[in-house]
């Protein structure tokens, strides 16, 4: 009975021993929080594991995270999946109709609440004003600078050129047509009678006897034929490309003044103006004026913007991740989170296993102690 009574006892013994050093390792983990000392000398396992090595583990995972989890070919597998840019496409469109069909506000309230700018209409209107003035003096700029020939596309200086038979061929044909007619003949006549009257009284004489009426009648067909002649529209033609080159040899600054490009700054500064509503866009509330668009122009923008940063992502995405530092925000996120929360998610998250590892303690120490009594009887 005796033996009985040992062997039960080494078995309850050691249980409880492995309970108990099994309580205390687990306990180990979080506590205590901070090195312990008896007088200059630091008590061993002091403070707990986690507590102290908390920075390494937080440089640990800020390197696990950057190195296997948030990885450059990952995240632009990611971005480019068209599920996931359909998913994004239809939030970022569904967002921005609900958001200009409910929205209260005017922009200018909008833009003053959310950032330090006032009266953000008028700083868009300068910037439009400043932006047309820049591309008015750049293209000016380069026009003085450049040849006509130069500064007009190849294919329409070739057309210029071929219609210039065309062109000739019509002046002569207008001025048939207007030599033929009442009104050309009267002119001609009149010119003949101015000619006679200034060349004095032998022409006069001359004229007595043969009438200017009749002199026009009978040569007036030959004139008329010897004006529009090929060999003139031939001549004419050759005027009109000579005089064409010419242009195109011209300095831009030599069809253009100074004074004619303000005018122009001016006007097209007034018309576009005039075409964008600056003041009822700023002023009106958002849903007014929103009411006005068609949405399938917000569906195309949206299509266009989601694309393009994709793209965009994709293709600077290593530079991105190398910019945000994430593994060196993960590490000081972890750094600075509290240890007592981190405990209590971990024992929330592992309670059972915990309490498994305490009991597990317990029963391999009563197998130990078990096996100790044994031993121990059987030497004895």
């Amino acid at each position: 009975m005796n033996g009985w009574l040992l062997l039960l006892f080494t078995a309850l013994l050691a249980a409880v021993i492995g309970f108990i050093t099994n309580v205390i390792a687990v306990a180990m983990l979080f506590r205590p929080r901070k090195p312990i000392f008896i007088g200059s000398w630091q008590l061993p396992f002091t403070p707990g594991l986690i507590p102290k090595r908390h920075e390494d583990i937080a440089n640990h995972l800020g390197r696990i995270m950057m190195e296997h989890l948030l990885t450059v070919e990952g995240l632009q597998g990611r971005l480019t999946e068209q599920q996931f840019q359909d998913e994004v496409n239809t939030w970022v469109k569904e967002g921005v109709k609900k958001w200009l069909s409910s929205e209260e506000r005017s922009l200018r309230e909008i833009t003053e609440h959310y950032s330090s700018w006032s009266a953000p209409d008028r700083k868009v209107e300068q910037r439009i004003k400043g932006l047309i003035s820049d591309r008015i003096d750049t293209y000016w700029g380069e026009m003085q600078a450049q040849t006509i020939e130069e500064i007009i596309p190849d294919d329409w200086s070739q057309k210029g050129r071929d219609i210039i038979p065309s062109v000739a061929h019509g002046i002569l044909q207008r001025l048939r047509v207007y030599l033929y007619s009442k009104e050309g003949k009267a002119q001609v006549q009149s010119t003949i009678q101015t000619f006679i009257r200034r060349r004095g009284s032998i022409v006069q004489m001359l004229d007595s006897f043969v009438r200017t009426e009749k002199m026009v009648e009978r040569v007036y067909p030959e004139v008329v034929d010897a004006l529009t002649s090929q060999d003139i529209e031939n001549w004419l033609q050759k005027k009109l490309h000579e005089e064409y080159d010419k242009v195109l040899k011209k300095k831009g600054s030599d069809l253009v003044s100074v004074e004619t490009v303000e005018n122009y700054r001016v006007d097209l500064t007034d018309f576009a103006m005039n075409q964008i509503p600056i003041d009822e866009v700023f002023h009106k509330p958002v849903k007014e004026w929103a009411e006005k668009i068609d949405f399938s122009y917000v569906d195309q923008v949206s299509d266009t913007v989601i694309h393009q940063a994709g793209r965009f992502l994709e293709v600077n995405m290593s530079g991105i991740l190398k910019s945000l530092r994430l593994d060196h925000v993960v590490t000081e996120q972890v750094k600075a989170f509290p240890l007592d929360r981190l405990e209590a998610i971990v024992v929330n998250i592992s309670n059972r296993e915990l309490r498994m590892i305490k009991f597990l303690g317990g029963i391999l120490g009563g197998v130990i102690g078990i096996v100790q009594g044994l031993l121990i009887l059987f030497l004895i």
